[in-house]
Order: C-alpha cells, then structure tokens, then sequence
C-alpha cells in the first residue's frame, strides 16, 4: 500500500514539473499579441473603409433612380432638353454614358481616398514589417509575406533576400509625399541599414546610408501599393 501511494506521489510530481516547464515566454506572448492588435486593427479599418465605398455606391446609385423618377414633365425646357437628348447618335450617347460613368467614378474615388490609406503610410506600413520581420526571432518569413503585400510587383523571395542577411533597419527621416496627382505619388524617405558580409573570409557588418524613393500606384479599390522604388546611398 505504501509502495502505491509514493507511486502516486511520483507521478503528481512529474506533472506539475512537466506543466511548469511549458509556461510561455511572457517576451514571445507580449509580442505575439502586439502584432495580432496591429493586424486586427488593419484589417478593421480596410473593413470599415470597403463599407463607407458600397454606402458611396448605394447612394450614387439612389439618386440616379430619384432623379428619374422626379423628373418634371410640366416644364417645356426640361422637356425640350430631353427631346434633345434623345436624337443624339449612337456614338454621342456612349460618349454621354462614359461621362458620366467617369464622374461617377471620380467621385466615389474621392470619396474612398478620404477614408483609406494614403501612399505614405503605405510606406510606413511596409517598413513596419521589415522591422519586424528583422527584429522579430523565427517571424521573419511571415512578415516578409505581409510586407510584399504593400510591394506586390516584387516577388517574395527576392524581397527575403534583400534583407536575409541584414542586423538592423532604422528609418531616419518618416516617408514624405514629394509627388501625387490622381493615382500616382511618389514617396521619399531614409534607412539606415547593417548587413552582415563577407569580406577576406570573415563575416563583417556594413552600416549604409539610404535615401529611397518609392513609385506608388492606387489600385481600384483606393488602396496604394509600390510598384517601384530607386536607392541612393547617401556618402
């Protein structure tokens, strides 16, 4: 009986030994959970913004079928303007409903740049996942996978490589717009940047000074993305 009672004294032990052992890092928890409010927080506002477009749509498309059916029919102006608009051509009515369609769109753009990201925080986001994916032990490929999604016209693992071997990113002066007209903007800002190479057989830190500028284009949906970026190492 006494054999079997240490027995189960042994094996309570073990347990409680075992369960001490697999207590999280509170460094890798705090982390994990820094990142996860990021994300959600971006993702939330990409949602909320995707919704503000469809209400934009919504009422585009209410008033046009208001206008329609509010139309006066008493009023010989209006009327002749109608009767006038109905003899145009072919070709002149598909110029009237491109038009429009382009007002429209231009409209819902504004409307959209409003509420999304503009190119320089694109820019501060993709540097925000280069930090992270350098400063961050075993994260680096998935953060690297997040920050191609602001620079999507480079591959992934071209981007991995340009910084697979570097220490430490520091960004010296924030992203600032220099250009932005419609769609297009150009971004400019400096890194600083340590990469580990070989020299005489030996691997050797070497700390650059870059001055970067980016080429971003905004997508349909008002989201700007990089397509584009010139480097000039600053002497």
């Amino acid at each position: 009986m006494s054999n079997y009672i240490k027995y189960i004294i042994a094996i309570t032990a073990l347990i409680f030994l075992i369960g001490c052992g697999k207590k999280d890092d509170p460094n890798t928890n705090n982390k994990s959970n820094i990142q996860y409010l990021a994300d959600k927080e971006k993702e939330l506002n990409d949602r909320e913004a995707k919704i503000k477009l469809k209400e934009v749509e919504l009422d585009e498309r209410e008033k046009k079928i208001s206008g329609y059916e509010n139309k006066p029919t008493g009023d010989s102006s209006k009327t002749t303007v109608q009767k006038d608009t109905s003899k145009l051509g072919d070709k002149e009515k598909k110029q009237e409903k491109e038009k429009e369609k382009q007002e429209k769109k231009k409209e819902i753009q504004q409307e959209i740049s409003k509420k999304f990201e503009n190119p320089q925080a694109t820019v501060k986001d993709y540097y925000e996942y280069i930090q992270r994916a350098i400063n961050e032990k075993g994260n680096f490929d998935s953060n690297m996978k997040k920050a191609q999604k602001y620079f999507p016209s480079r591959s992934s693992e071209k981007l991995k490589g340009g910084y697979r071997n570097t220490k430490a990113f520091t960004v010296l002066d924030e992203p600032k717009v220099v250009t932005q007209k419609d769609n297009t903007a150009q971004v400019v800002s400096k890194v600083q940047q340590t990469q580990t190479i070989k020299k005489d057989g030996k691997d050797t830190d070497v700390t650059k000074t870059l001055t970067v500028t980016y080429n971003l284009t905004a997508n349909k949906n008002g989201e700007w993305v990089i397509t584009g970026n010139s480097v000039k190492e600053d002497q």
